[in-house]
């Protein structure tokens, strides 16, 4: 157990723990998003088809450029006519596992530095961003159903969140 305690987090309380832990387990997720789309597309619900009501190209606009260039087959009343498409691509896929990268290598380094807080709060905007962007996958774009691994997703990033916010002064150093 001494050998294993060399490698953790010396701050006191339990947060820096969580953070390693998170970070650990994100690295995991961001191998396989290089490694296969399978567990991406668990994420990412189903099918999507061309939307029809965005107006023709002109001059100025270019269908093919919208971020509403796609919408989900259930939602569309010409699905059964269009070729539905899966939006979880391989470059996708790897975009999200460097993003999530980055944000354990973040929380990683405060986990051991959490009394810096400049560290701490580049640190609570990893979670806050993730929170966003399941958040707005689930509720704005519909590209996403909370459940399972979304679900979890969540947890992770409110309790983040809630523990960082509440927790700061007694982890930070003035």
């Amino acid at each position: 157990m001494d050998a294993l305690q060399a490698f953790l987090p010396p701050a006191k309380g339990y947060l820096p723990y969580y953070m390693l832990v998170t970070s650990i387990l994100a690295i995991g997720n961001s191998m396989q998003n290089y490694l296969t789309l399978h567990y991406s597309r668990r994420l990412y619900n189903g099918q999507f088809v061309p939307n029809s009501s965005l107006p023709a190209k002109t001059p100025t606009f270019n269908p093919d450029d919208s971020t509403q260039k796609f919408i989900p087959a259930s939602a569309a009343s010409n699905s059964k006519e269009a070729r539905t498409q899966d939006q979880v691509t391989p470059l996708a896929a790897r975009l999200f596992g460097t993003y999530t990268i980055i944000s354990s290598i973040v929380r990683i380094y405060a986990s051991y530095n959490i009394h810096v807080a400049p560290i701490y709060n580049i640190t609570m905007w990893t979670y806050v961003v993730a929170l966003a962007h399941f958040g707005s996958e689930c509720f704005v774009y519909k590209t996403a159903r909370f459940a399972g691994p979304v679900v979890l997703t969540f947890l992770f990033a409110s309790l983040g969140i809630a523990w960082m916010t509440s927790q700061y002064s007694f982890y930070v150093e003035a």
